[in-house]
């Protein structure tokens, strides 16, 4: 009848806003482009995922959030969120879904749409995960890489 005391979780950091942000956009715009049959989505997201990869301050996504936040609460609070960056392990993750993009590229290249979204919609469901849940796979796999377990 009565429930045991819960435990109090440890407080953790939450990722910065902008890798998720970015992974969250690329998410949504490679679901919207698999309902409404446009598979030429997939090259256009990993190109802009190899760009946040590599390098995250000319990326679109990125930039697209900071001159919102900016133009909403101020050139403090874009400032802020741009001091915390896009850290290794998140560019770790825009590299596996910049690769797996990549794949799909070269299959839609080829001529298979339903091959190619076998690639895609996986991408998808990594990025979202990021996003919403907080489960970045890149970021486990960078930090088994650099042995940050």
């Amino acid at each position: 009848m009565f429930a045991l005391p819960v435990p109090p979780r440890p407080v953790t950091s939450s990722a910065p806003p902008l890798p998720r942000f970015d992974q969250g956009l690329l998410a949504l715009v490679l679901v919207t482009g698999f309902v409404f049959s446009t598979p030429l989505v997939i090259p256009v997201v990993a190109v802009v995922s190899a760009v946040s990869a590599v390098r995250p301050e000319i990326s679109p996504v990125p930039r697209l959030i900071s001159l919102l936040v900016e133009q909403r609460l101020g050139a403090e609070a874009s400032a802020s969120m741009q001091v915390e960056g896009y850290p290794p392990a998140w560019r770790t993750a825009a590299a596996l879904n910049a690769g797996i993009l990549a794949v799909g590229t070269l299959v839609l290249a080829v001529g298979d749409t339903a091959l190619a979204w076998a690639f895609g919609l996986p991408a998808a469901a990594l990025a979202a995960l990021a996003s919403v849940g907080g489960v970045c796979v890149g970021c486990q796999i960078h930090a088994r890489r650099s042995g940050d377990r």
